[in-house]
């Protein structure tokens, strides 16, 4: 399936347009409804950012999904003020907000009570998990970024050396 087009900020407040504006030829998107999911995607956060530093291809990112209104609820900041509350986030979250009920309709989340993840190539969900990270989900995900690192990255293969003749 197709990740939807949606607008979203950056930690810094710039405007993006999700999924085209991320990074990552792969992109691991970790979303959440609610501040008290925090923790959930705390789960994922070491994981995805070992993954970054072993695959140069791959990028991720924490979704804070908000409604239509562009209005975040106190909560999805933690209570803080914006300014504090940014400093709080990291720099690979992105604040997206949308008509919650299409948007989850559309990635098939069944509801805000956990949280998700979506492996996009090319922005299509190539692996959905929901929750937190489990061993059989991280098992799952780095043979996803090893196979597309050798078959998008590796040089193709010489018949010969330079020079040489077959003889």
């Amino acid at each position: 399936m197709k990740f939807p087009t949606v607008p979203g900020r950056d930690a810094h407040g710039a405007r993006l347009r999700l999924p085209d504006d991320l990074d990552g030829e792969q992109t691991l998107l970790i979303v959440s409804f609610h501040h008290r999911q925090r923790s959930l995607v705390g789960s994922w956060r070491q994981f995805a950012e070992e993954l970054s530093d072993q695959f140069d291809h791959f990028a991720y990112y924490e979704l804070v999904v908000g409604g239509r209104s562009g209005i975040m609820p106190p909560t999805a900041n933690g209570g803080l003020s914006r300014t504090s509350a940014t400093r709080r986030q990291h720099d690979n979250t992105v604040r997206v907000s949308v008509d919650k009920a299409a948007f989850r309709r559309r990635l098939g989340m069944v509801g805000e009570q956990t949280i998700y993840a979506f492996l996009l190539e090319d922005d299509y969900v190539v692996r959905r998990e929901a929750g937190v990270l489990t061993p059989s989900a991280a098992e799952a995900l780095e043979p996803l970024l090893e196979s597309y690192r050798n078959a998008k990255h590796t040089p193709p293969a010489s018949t010969g050396s330079a020079g040489e003749s077959p003889g």
